[in-house]
């Protein structure tokens, strides 16, 4: 019969570790089975989410270039309206004698000269003519083309037509063009340069 005490004894000593055990083992199992595969999903959507967060970081760079892009074109728009096309009010008179000062620079003398317009509408511009006959030679009409291309004035060279014979002093019909901007749009222009 003692050694049913002691068995009983050894028995109540081992039921607690046992009941832990069991506890713990129970605990474990739904761990395993419940709670580690919300983790794993948890895992698995928080690296989805980071792929997609560099994904938009990136774009974002790309779009942050892209604006800097825009804005400094826009600027170097406003640049050329403001500083090189400016207003017919502003730029004509300069830019009527420097053709005619380039000319006389070739050996040729405008005598009169005429000057059509043409709105160029969806860019807020009006093309101005400068259309002249001269005489001259093939020599001075070649000066005056390269005085013409080395200027820093934009002025383009449209159409040149010649009479006469080869030589002798040939008549030049001459038409070049440059660009304004239209009055109305320079107001515009300010607003824009204070946008965003």
């Amino acid at each position: 019969m003692t050694g049913g005490r002691i068995w009983r004894r050894r028995l109540l000593l081992w039921v607690p570790p046992l009941v832990f055990f069991a506890l713990n083992l129970g605990f474990f199992s739904t761990y395993r089975l419940v709670y580690a595969d919300r983790m794993e999903a948890k895992r698995d959507d928080l690296q989805v989410r980071q792929t997609q967060l560099e994904s938009l970081e990136r774009q974002s760079r790309d779009l942050n270039r892209f604006v800097a892009i825009a804005r400094g074109s826009r600027e170097r728009m406003q640049a050329l309206y403001r500083e090189r096309l400016s207003t017919q009010r502003h730029r004509f008179t300069a830019v009527t004698s420097e053709v005619r000062e380039l000319a006389a620079r070739a050996g040729l003398q405008p005598t009169a000269m005429n000057y059509p317009t043409e709105e160029v509408e969806d860019y807020g511009l009006v093309k101005r003519y400068f259309t002249f006959s001269v005489e001259g030679s093939y020599v001075q009409l070649r000066n005056f083309v390269n005085l013409l291309e080395l200027t820093p004035s934009f002025v383009v060279l449209e159409q040149v037509r010649l009479s006469g014979d080869e030589g002798a002093r040939l008549t030049i019909q001459l038409s070049l063009s440059t660009l304004f901007v239209e009055e109305d749009r320079m107001p515009e222009l300010a607003t824009e340069e204070r946008g965003p």
